[in-house]
């Protein structure tokens, strides 16, 4: 079975999802072998995606990390004319990195460990911030907080947008 996806029919956010999902899949086969595949594209409480991972569908739930809202606003260009203000860029810009990001990181597996979803289900984080990759992420692994009660098998982290620095499973912990 072949998904067919429209993207001229979909809003930003839907299509960021689908090319995480894509990376997702391209970098599991290179890290794993296999053929996992697209599926479906199902409406909540499904996740965003069910991939067909050798006999077994998975559903995939995805999230983005911009580094703060501000930040996913700027790279997004929907920044807010306050956000401009020299006084307000200082200010942000003083929030070093290797707090805000994963700050940021842990909020987003707390706000997700809130769902339920009606299948096994894993976590992809997408990290859209150009100024971290994998490496970062493994320099702070001990700054990420997993939620002890959540719904996923596994929660993966995609370390870069186009995956080029590679991706980290956050959970069951790998090392």
């Amino acid at each position: 079975m072949s998904l067919k996806i429209h993207a001229n029919k979909l809003d930003v956010n839907r299509r960021l999802e689908i090319s995480a999902v894509i990376e997702f899949i391209a970098s599991y086969r290179r890290l794993f072998g296999g053929w996992p595949t697209l599926v479906d594209m199902p409406k909540p409480p499904e996740p965003d995606f069910i991939i067909k991972l050798d006999s077994r569908e998975v559903g995939i739930e995805v999230a983005h990390l911009y580094g703060s809202e501000r930040d996913a606003r700027l790279l997004l260009g929907h920044s807010r004319p306050e956000e401009s203000a020299l006084q307000a860029r200082v200010a942000h810009a003083m929030i070093p990195l290797n707090i805000r990001v994963p700050f940021e990181l842990n909020r987003i597996l707390s706000q997700k460990a809130t769902k339920a979803y009606p299948r096994s289900t894993w976590l992809l984080i997408r990290n859209a911030y150009p100024l971290w990759e994998k490496a970062d992420f493994e320099m702070c692994r001990e700054t990420i907080t997993i939620p002890r009660d959540h719904p996923f098998e596994q929660i993966w982290l995609l370390c870069h947008q186009q995956s080029t620095s590679g991706m980290l499973r956050l959970f069951p912990f790998d090392y």
